[in-house]
């Protein structure tokens, strides 16, 4: 089996994890590929091959991605691309979407002998749309897209269309519009509900909300959702917590089910349930 090993070197685990899991890649006599731009860290190995991304993806059977949520949302997304799914190895802390903590590099043998199951999870397709019906720009999530002010703290209106039909107005500081994966992200510190995986859904939470109405709304993975912005200062969206871009005078945001869902290792037979009281009871 190949894997595509791509370690999060912010994380202070990372390097001690991913040589655990190359010790355990010789051992089951599997390959893994790095991109050659971590061999300053990770040196020689007799199972390792240096290649550049692209030639990894493509050459690997999945993915193997070592860190923190944020560090497999990034994975995962890469991995549709091509169609592979992603081994999530904890480096860091909570991380809900991990199938092994950093010291279980043996269960590694789990995947090669096909002792797993792959969870689909459901992605967003965000796009930004000018007031003549043009694409601005397309993004995919499978966390969040985040519409808020850019530049100075005050709130702004945002108006939410469901089916081309009006919700609700938010007087915030921005709005989540989230996965069921999301809802432990940004959504949860904001106040929103935890969301099973399972349950196909969208999920709009604001942020810090001025609004008599203030809570979440749970909408059918079906639905379709703009929001509009009262233009009274620049407005940002944001997918997965990458690089915000701004959304011009008189655009919307367009938030609906992807065609594509990301795929999810799961080694271990704990449920939702068990996940959560680890991660948030302790």
């Amino acid at each position: 089996m190949r894997f595509y090993l791509i370690p999060n070197m912010t994380r202070t685990n990372t390097p001690d994890v991913t040589k655990r899991l190359l010790e355990e890649i010789v051992k089951l006599n599997c390959t893994a590929y790095m991109d050659s731009s971590l061999e300053q860290f990770f040196g020689e190995c007799e199972c390792l091959n240096y290649v550049s991304g692209d030639d990894a993806c493509s050459s690997a059977d999945m993915f193997i991605s070592v860190g923190g949520d944020g560090s497999f949302i990034n994975a995962a997304k890469k991995a549709t691309l091509f169609d592979k799914p992603v081994v999530c190895v904890n480096a860091g802390k909570l991380a809900y979407l991990a199938c092994m903590e950093g010291d279980e590099p043996h269960l590694l043998s789990k995947v090669v002998s096909g002792e797993y199951v792959t969870e689909k999870r459901m992605m967003l397709q965000v796009s930004v749309v000018d007031k003549t019906g043009g694409l601005l720009h397309e993004s995919f999530c499978i966390n969040d897209a985040v519409v808020s002010r850019s530049g100075t703290i005050r709130i702004m209106k945002l108006s939410v269309n469901c089916n081309d039909e009006p919700l609700l107005q938010y007087m915030a500081d921005g709005v989540i519009v989230c996965t069921p994966t999301g809802s432990t992200a940004y959504s949860l510190s904001a106040g929103g509900p935890i969301v099973d995986p399972c349950v196909e859904s969208i999920l709009l939470t604001p942020v810090c909300s001025h609004s008599v109405f203030s809570r979440s709304v749970v909408l059918g993975g079906d639905s379709n959702v703009s929001i509009t912005h009262d233009n009274s200062g620049d407005a940002i969206l944001s997918c997965d917590g990458q690089d915000p871009i701004l959304i011009p005078e008189g655009a919307y945001v367009n938030v609906k089910r992807s065609s594509c869902y990301a795929s999810f290792i799961k080694i271990k037979n704990d449920t939702f349930i068990d996940i959560l009281n680890k991660k948030i009871s302790g």
